[in-house]
């Protein structure tokens, strides 16, 4: 009976190191977290809207985007839909007249080598300079100009369909 209460004070004491060790690192990391995901968020919105000198502060999506006069340039929306055997984020960049200037896949865990190319330049590529009419793969509509990815129609589909709609959706609430 000694021994077991000896043995938890023993776990008690190792467990409150690690509790107290765990409290601090994440007291003086947190700030630098927080600051590193906003560069990272920042860098990508210019990446998908790059005529924006910066950006709308605000938590939510969709934000504008204004150039060095204060004019406002795009919009960027954030788009998530569920692929082929994960859940898909992505960012938009559209001009004022709704046409896309750029597209980042934020996450996705897609099938390595397949569904997971929707992330590669290649494919995001084709969305630039296109309005949402056209944002159909070229397998399910004439009209289509991306190509899918090869044996990942699922993810491909799901990421062009899900901008398309998002875009038009988006177009509604301005005009």
């Amino acid at each position: 009976m000694k021994e077991t209460i000896k043995l938890g004070k023993y776990l008690f004491i190792i467990c409150a190191v690690a509790g107290v060790t765990l409290a601090v690192t994440n007291y003086f990391t947190t700030k630098k977290i927080v600051s590193q995901k906003l560069k990272d968020e920042n860098a990508a919105l210019k990446e998908v809207l790059p005529v924006a000198f910066c950006f709308e502060v605000k938590n939510t999506f969709p934000k504008n985007g204004y150039d060095e006069k204060n004019n406002m340039v795009g919009y960027v929306l954030k788009v998530i839909v569920t692929g082929y055997s994960s859940e898909i984020s992505a960012l938009v960049g559209i001009d004022r007249d709704f046409k896309i200037t750029g597209v980042k896949i934020l996450s996705q865990n897609e099938t390595p080598g397949l569904g997971s190319k929707i992330s590669e330049k290649h494919f995001l590529l084709q969305f630039i300079g296109k309005f949402s009419e056209k944002i159909l793969l070229k397998k399910d509509a004439q009209t289509g100009e991306i190509d899918g990815v090869t044996s990942a129609t699922i993810s491909s589909r799901a990421i062009t369909d899900a901008i398309r709609k998002n875009i038009d959706e988006f177009k509604k609430t301005v005009k």
